[in-house]
């Protein structure tokens, strides 16, 4: 009677009574979309802390390294390689511009967004506003927050796709296609448009009340990773710093309706810090959100009715139908 009671709720060789072996079980309930996006986001977050508690960049490339594991964690590592393509695209059509802008020969427009923008706000620039508004301890306070901010350019939309990924691959997919649409369209105005930020209109004497925070109020290692992160300093307009965490928030809309505001906030602080630090124009963020909404617009009007890796999958009849265990 003893062995019976001792071996009861397992069947022979350490099975459960559903035949799965216990290490096989516990690794199915890991990979539960919820489960595996609550360890992914973890993981990330205390390697990227501890990268830069080591002086190392967490850079784009850094990071597709630390999804890996990730991908073998979920069982779908050929999945990743095939799905995250686009990503690489992007960073390599990013560091493409840097020579492709430096030698097309075409005017950068400083004087005519300058004017624009003191003309939309009363004669008065916004990011002199803004940093006049501060001083001292907290002007540098702010600075290095809005930097932190600003460097999690490319950060935030990988960690959106990472979730989506993981959660729901048909909208990841919709979410990396709309990516690619908008920083193409982005790239050509970079490229045929080239439009100054407000410190490079303040380093011409533009806007004498402008300071460039990023180069001359913070620590000088901050450098190196501002030059890496931003190879074409005349990428003003529109604002991918805008678009980029726009456009997640709208494709999180669907499988997190609550968590997404979460990401609507961010986008605000991001549009905050771009300005205050003389990143960007007010013009270049409304750019940028306006881009974000029309790339995702026309990604579900024209792409996804037609395309059918774009279309969420129909349950099959087997799982229409109601289980036999919901009948007894």
């Amino acid at each position: 009677m003893g062995a019976a009671v001792e071996g009861e709720g397992q069947s022979a060789g350490g099975r459960h009574p559903g035949g799965l072996h216990p290490v096989r079980a516990q690794l199915l309930r890991l990979r539960r979309p919820g489960v595996m996006v609550s360890i992914s986001l973890g993981y990330v977050i205390v390697v990227c802390g501890i990268m830069i508690w080591r002086g190392v960049s967490v850079s784009p490339d850094w990071l597709l390294l630390l999804f890996v594991p990730i991908a073998l964690l979920s069982g779908r590592l050929l999945g990743f390689l095939r799905d995250w393509v686009p990503f690489v695209a992007i960073f390599l059509g990013w560091e493409a511009m840097r020579g492709i802008v430096a030698n097309d020969g075409i005017p950068v427009q400083v004087a005519s967004i300058t004017h624009a923008e003191e003309w939309l706000f009363g004669g008065r620039d916004p990011t002199e506003v803004l940093q006049h508004a501060f001083s001292g301890a907290t002007l540098n306070a702010l600075a290095l927050m809005a930097t932190v901010v600003y460097f999690c350019h490319f950060v935030v939309p990988l960690l959106v796709g990472l979730v989506l990924w993981l959660k729901d691959r048909t909208q990841y997919l919709r979410f990396v296609t709309a990516l690619l649409g908008m920083c193409l369209v982005a790239f050509v105005f970079f490229m045929l448009v080239p439009t100054a930020p407000p410190w490079y209109a303040a380093r011409h004497g533009m806007l004498p009340g402008v300071t460039d925070l990023i180069s001359s109020a913070l620590p000088s290692y901050i450098s190196p990773y501002y030059h890496v992160l931003n190879p074409n300093p005349t990428a003003a307009f529109p604002s991918l710093h805008a678009a980029f965490p726009f456009l997640g928030f709208l494709a999180l809309r669907r499988p997190y309706p609550r968590g997404s505001w979460i990401l609507l906030g961010w986008s605000l602080l991001v549009f905050w810090s771009v300005v205050f630090l003389g990143e960007h124009w007010v013009v270049d963020v409304i750019s940028g959100v306006f881009l974000a909404l029309g790339s995702w617009w026309a990604l579900n009007r024209f792409l996804v009715p037609h395309v059918a890796l774009l279309r969420a999958a129909r349950p099959t009849l087997v799982e229409r139908a109601p289980s036999a265990d919901a009948h007894a």
